[in-house]
């Protein structure tokens, strides 16, 4: 079966790309499954634009007008879980299939752009990075850590400690978060997907048994590019792939 489970459209600050756009480039590829996983974040710029029932309603229509063609999925991407606990809360009065939890910003809300922009050294952004990766991972209320490894998606590289890495995964695992392979890395020259083969092995052996698959497209020519490379990746390791419907993994 072909899923993408990491989609952003109109409804995420970031994309300016229609749903349905989205939807019909899936049927063409013969993905048999998304997950629309809008953007809840909270910085400056994106404080507010997302609109919940603007997004529902036309998932909704979309339902109707591919029913039989795609399963559509609701989902949902809030930045920095731990630090916003109430948004989180309200989200689970909507009947979202999905969340992920993403860590977009840290280091006093700094973009890892920017901080490479900045030239901030990689060991003291990766350093940050997991240090507050390991606070996120310690609260409960969603189902997915998004692109782990994040930064070398603006890096090319990536900093950690296994003693580290092993303490996250198995904090993450008892409070029953499963982690994203995201391919949006290999749009971004990047040898491998996010997390790597290095990762998902430690995953597996702090007890992790399935990751969900997703392109991170903003657009629709990049739905569904690198997610059998995931899939194989996956399969290799030894990990199942994930569904969800209604926030429980089928």
């Amino acid at each position: 079966m072909k899923l993408d489970y990491h989609l952003h459209t109109i409804f995420s600050d970031d994309s300016r790309e229609p749903m349905q756009n989205m939807c019909a480039r899936a049927v063409e590829l013969g993905v048999n499954e998304v997950c629309f996983t809008e953007h809840l974040d909270f910085d400056a710029l994106s404080l507010g634009y997302y609109k919940p029932d603007d997004y529902f309603a036309e998932l909704y229509r979309l339902r109707e007008v591919f029913d039989g063609k795609l399963i559509i999925r609701a989902g949902l991407e809030i930045s920095e879980p731990h630090d916003h606990m109430k948004e989180l809360e309200e989200a689970h009065a909507r009947p979202y299939d999905f969340i992920m939890g993403a860590l977009h910003y840290w280091m006093g809300g700094l973009f890892p752009s920017v901080m490479r922009d900045r030239g901030m050294d990689l060991q003291r952004c990766c350093a940050h990075y997991w240090r507050e990766m390991r606070k996120m991972v310690a609260v409960q209320g969603y189902d997915c850590v998004a692109h782990f490894d994040f930064p070398i998606r603006f890096f090319g590289d990536i900093v950690w400690q296994p003693d580290e890495i092993d303490d996250i995964f198995s904090t993450a695992l008892q409070n029953n978060l499963l982690f994203e392979i995201n391919t949006s890395s290999l749009r971004s020259g990047v040898a491998e997907p996010m997390p790597g083969r290095a990762l998902l092995e430690r995953y597996k052996a702090c007890g992790g048994t399935h990751v969900t698959v997703g392109s991170d497209a903003h657009d629709a020519k990049s739905l569904y590019v690198g997610v059998d490379v995931a899939r194989e990746l996956a399969e290799s390791v030894g990990l199942q792939i994930a569904r969800f419907d209604n926030r429980q993994k089928i």
